[in-house]
């Protein structure tokens, strides 16, 4: 069984072990721009044309077959996309990145046999394509081959030790044999080998955060710096403030509620972060009929969110609005009947209204 960490902290991150649309060749597709230095003619370069004049024109070279299998899968032709893939094999069998993005295609494909079976003749083929061997370590991470992948993750950082997927891929393997050290030293180095490296940015924050630690911030700061309308970063940094200690200072909690408004200004249907600001409301502040007011957004955004319809029956309960807490108590027990929280409200509710 793949584990909860590992699906959490693996695939939230889009490794970057050469995606596909590179294929390790100069990938045209986005641009859109003209080339017409071929037979004098013109030709868009995200078109048929434009990549069957480069098969004419290198017909033994994979790398135009690369190019335009690139082109047809990212347009969701896979069928058009693997024969070119196997059109580039066929010009040269031992040419890794072909090998690699047949593999990866399939993978994505959630053909996971013969996935690993490209890999496998790559690394036979092309041992020294560092892709091939982080695919391979990614795949045997799911399985729980720890030390296999282990294996083929260093020997790619021994041919090229600028590899940060490798060393969140490490980090991934040491958090999960409980060595949260080495985890975070591996996240570390990854962000420090590219400072791009926004997954990198974004799992330490989440690491520092679950230890309460404030340089979380410093991180989630460096994601948002790297994309500037990232609702993920800006969650988790809200998320941080949010599980400060308030007694003191509501600082943080104002802090909380402004970030998760410019997380609504971005994506104006996040029904978590009305939910989180009706929370704020409810549970730090007792400002019930704001609170009341955020769940009701929440439920606007996401009909069937039973919690939202629960916290707003606490709210109205709160403000003596028995007849509306009563619904929403068995609006959330109805979308969700096994709801014992709200089932055991509605009984207060009831008792409260003489019933």
């Amino acid at each position: 069984m793949v584990s909860r960490t590992v699906n959490n902290f693996l695939w939230a991150a889009t490794l970057g072990v050469a995606a596909l649309s590179s294929c390790g060749t100069n990938d045209k597709g986005s641009d859109a721009s003209t080339d017409s230095s071929k037979s004098g003619e013109t030709a868009v370069t995200d078109s048929a044309t434009y990549y069957e004049q480069n098969i004419l024109s290198n017909p033994k070279s994979p790398d135009p077959y690369l190019e335009r299998a690139s082109w047809h899968l990212r347009n969701g032709r896979f069928t058009e996309g693997l024969n070119d893939l196997n059109l580039g094999i066929g010009a040269d069998t031992t040419y890794g990145p072909a090998w690699f993005a047949k593999a990866d295609a399939l993978f994505k494909m959630k053909n996971f046999e013969e996935s690993i079976k490209h890999l496998d003749i790559c690394l036979d083929y092309a041992p020294e394509n560092t892709d091939c061997k982080l695919k391979r370590a990614q795949i045997y991470i799911l399985l729980n081959k720890f030390e296999e992948a282990l294996e083929l993750i260093n020997d790619a950082l021994r041919i090229n030790d600028q590899l940060h997927e490798a060393y969140y891929m490490k980090s991934v393997i040491y958090k999960e044999n409980g060595v949260s050290d080495k985890a975070l030293s591996s996240l570390q180095t990854a962000v420090e080998v590219n400072p791009n490296f926004f997954d990198g940015f974004i799992s330490l924050g989440m690491e520092y955060l679950q230890l309460n630690d404030p340089i979380a911030i410093e991180y989630f700061n460096s994601a948002i710096a790297l994309r500037p309308r990232s609702v993920e970063a800006r969650y988790n940094l809200a998320m941080f403030y949010q599980q400060q200690d308030h007694n003191s200072s509501k600082e943080n909690l104002n802090k909380s509620l402004a970030i998760y408004e410019e997380i609504l200004e971005i994506d104006s249907m996040n029904a978590s972060a009305a939910f989180n600001s009706g929370f704020i409301h409810l549970e730090f502040l007792q400002d019930y009929s704001e609170a009341e007011w955020w769940f009701g957004q929440a439920i606007e955004k996401l009909p069937y969110y039973h919690q939202a319809f629960f916290n707003r029956g606490l709210c109205r309960h709160s403000q003596d609005k028995f007849t509306e807490a009563l619904e929403d108590y068995e609006e959330a027990l109805r979308l969700k009947p096994d709801y014992t929280q709200a089932a055991l409200a509605k009984s207060k509710v009831l008792e409260d209204m003489g019933q």
